[in-house]
């Protein structure tokens, strides 16, 4: 056993073993390797003007409390390899919990393409007006993996056995003849079947009729009767055209420059709708041819 000398950095002499209130034992703190070489001044504890010579426990405690205080104000670390350290002992640890939510929002930095991954995304970019007075997407809402709303025949509804003829009569029922539809039902087919062969072929058919889809602005436009076309050039025209509105279900007229290349291209028609009409038309040939040699036999 040894007692520990604290030394003076006035006067240099050691103080009394009757003043020492600090012991060491040799085995509970033993030598660190390569200690013997090292200065004895190191290990010299200057006490400034404390003048019992002693560490009181005051400053002791000073020292621990601000140690405390900054290894706190350090918080939870996170380092570019994704390791994250100091977690607090309530938090969780992994991925699920605020630590993990933290590195997603440094990684962000780094790599923007994750931001769906850790923020989500902004529901008025998907079409939800979350301003509109009737919140309830309930009815409509095709799941957060579909790609639209739910069309009207898709809504589940509970209706009587008797309105379920769809089994019975879809394969009786004739084809449909888009050159005799008008345009309040090809409209009807473009945005009420969306994804399906119908709106294609409404597509096609209102392009047929000089109606053009604006690729910017998502609705479908013609050149008005009245207005006509002011000026135009390779590239773009300025006149008087009639808009769609799906919202209002009505034509607008609106003067705007038109671009070309704003303009979606001519669609294609689906294979079974072009078999149909191949058809269809034979049908009408027939029926034409069939129908003038009766009028011949009959004069």
């Amino acid at each position: 056993m040894f007692a520990a000398n604290l030394m003076r950095t006035n006067d240099g002499n050691s103080l009394s073993a009757n003043n020492v209130e600090f012991h060491i034992q040799n085995e509970d703190f033993p030598a660190l390797p390569g200690a013997n070489h090292l200065d004895a001044t190191h290990g010299q504890i200057p006490l400034g003007n404390n003048t019992d010579g002693v560490l009181s426990d005051s400053r002791y405690t000073e020292r621990s409390t601000t140690t405390i205080s900054e290894n706190t104000k350090t918080g939870i670390q996170t380092f570019p390899d994704g390791t994250v350290k100091n977690i607090p002992a309530g938090m969780l640890s992994d991925q699920f919990g605020m630590a993990g939510l933290l590195t997603f929002l440094r990684a962000i930095e780094s790599d923007p393409a994750i931001v769906a991954l850790a923020l989500g995304h902004d529901l008025t970019t998907l079409g939800l007006n979350l301003n509109a007075p009737e919140r309830n997407l309930y009815a409509t809402f095709g799941g957060p993996w579909a790609d639209f709303p739910c069309r009207t025949q898709d809504l589940d509804a509970k209706v009587p056995e008797e309105y379920l003829t769809n089994v019975a009569i879809r394969e009786k029922l004739p084809n449909i003849k888009l050159n005799k539809l008008s345009e309040d039902v090809l409209f009807y087919l473009f945005y009420n079947c969306p994804g399906e062969v119908y709106q294609m072929a409404a597509a096609c058919e209102l392009y047929s009729r000089d109606w053009r889809f604006h690729k910017g602005l998502c609705v479908w436009l013609t050149r008005s009767q009245y207005g006509g076309v002011k000026e135009q050039t390779s590239t773009y025209e300025k006149g008087s055209y009639n808009v769609f509105d799906p919202v209002q279900w009505r034509k607008i007229p609106k003067d705007m420059t038109l671009e070309y290349k704003e303009l979606e291209e001519r669609p294609k028609l689906p294979q079974s709708l072009q078999q149909q009409q191949q058809q269809t038309s034979g049908q009408q040939a027939a029926q034409t041819g069939a129908t003038n040699v009766v009028s011949q036999n009959g004069s």
